[in-house]
Order: structure tokens, then C-alpha cells, then sequence
């Protein structure tokens, strides 16, 4: 049978340092664990983007590219987050969900359902936590669009905006538009 204190029993260990001190007139002097000091250097991390914001982007991005951009666009009794399309009465050619955590699983059967119906080109904006629940629905539920989805982080949606955006400013700013 094995005997011995917890370590991690900080009061037993203080009373026997208080014992030994008396009994032997000895006093114990514990070293305190030292720990690296990590100094984080400032990181401004560019704050997340919400649902709503990335709807915004992309429907802002589909303005740039001169297609009728439409949020929350009805599909049967199920509505999408933004859609972009060639002309007024045609169908999407362009269908996005913005995923930011939640049921993936619905979003990608909505995107499903978009591509059976008409065929459009579909994204799926979804953070880096997620990525894995995607990819293996479309390994398995989802494996007829595996190769049409495109998956995309939303710090490239922000990106591709804010670099549409400068090369219009510049367009403007030489009068091309």
C-alpha cells in the first residue's frame, strides 16, 4: 500500500512546513513555481463579421459586378441569403448562404435545393469551425454538389470587398466610370 500527501493540498503542506519549523527549528522556504512571462505583442485582429454585415458584402459585391443583387430572396417557403441575377425575370445565377455557426445542414439543402432547381452557382460562407461538418456532408448527405459548392471563410468575403471597392474608387478617380 502506498502513503502519501497531495501535493496540491496546499494547507496540509503549510502545516507541515509550520511543524518542521518547530520541531527542528528549521524553516522551509518553498520556490515558487516560475512560469515563462509570454508578452503578447498587440495583434489587432480584425473583429468577425456578423450574419447580417457578410449579407451585406455580398450583396454589395453583386452591385459592383452589375447584377441585380436581392437579399433574402423567396425560394419555395424557404428564403435565401442573398442571390445575384443576370437580368429581372430570370432565376439566380449566383446563391449564397452566410453560416455562422448553426445548422449547416439546412444551408447546404438550401443551396442543394437552388442548384437542382436552377442550376446557380452556390456558396457557402461559414467559419473555420465548421468547415469539417461541411466537408463531410458533402462527402456523404450532399455528395452530388461536392464539386459545385464553393466553401469561403468570411475574412475573404471582407477581402474581395474592400479590394472591388479600391479598384472602382480607382476607376473613378481616371474617369473610366
Amino acid at each position: 500500500m502506498r502513503r502519501g500527501i497531495n501535493i496540491l493540498q496546499l494547507r496540509t503542506v503549510e502545516k507541515l512546513y509550520k511543524e518542521f519549523a518547530e520541531k527542528f527549528n528549521y524553516k522551509i522556504i518553498p520556490e515558487k513555481e516560475q512560469y515563462p512571462t509570454i508578452t503578447a505583442s498587440p495583434v489587432f485582429e480584425k473583429p468577425s463579421l456578423s450574419h447580417n454585415e457578410l449579407q451585406d458584402l455580398i450583396f454589395k459585391i453583386g452591385k459592383m459586378n452589375r447584377f441585380l443583387s436581392e437579399k433574402e430572396y423567396p425560394m419555395e417557403n424557404e428564403r435565401l441569403d442573398v442571390v445575384w441575377r443576370r437580368v429581372e425575370r430570370s432565376v439566380p445565377t449566383y446563391v449564397f448562404e452566410v453560416q455562422m455557426g448553426g445548422d449547416i445542414y439546412h444551408a447546404i439543402g438550401k443551396l442543394k435545393h437552388a442548384f437542382d432547381l436552377w442550376n446557380s452557382n452556390i456558396f457557402l460562407i461559414l467559419n473555420k469551425n465548421d468547415m469539417e461538418i461541411a466537408k463531410s456532408l458533402l462527402i456523404g448527405t450532399f455528395h452530388e454538389i461536392n464539386n459545385k459548392l464553393k466553401l469561403i471563410f468570411p475574412d475573404k468575403i471582407r477581402e474581395l470587398y474592400n479590394k472591388k471597392q479600391a479598384w472602382i474608387d480607382i476607376e473613378q478617380e481616371l474617369g473610366l466610370l
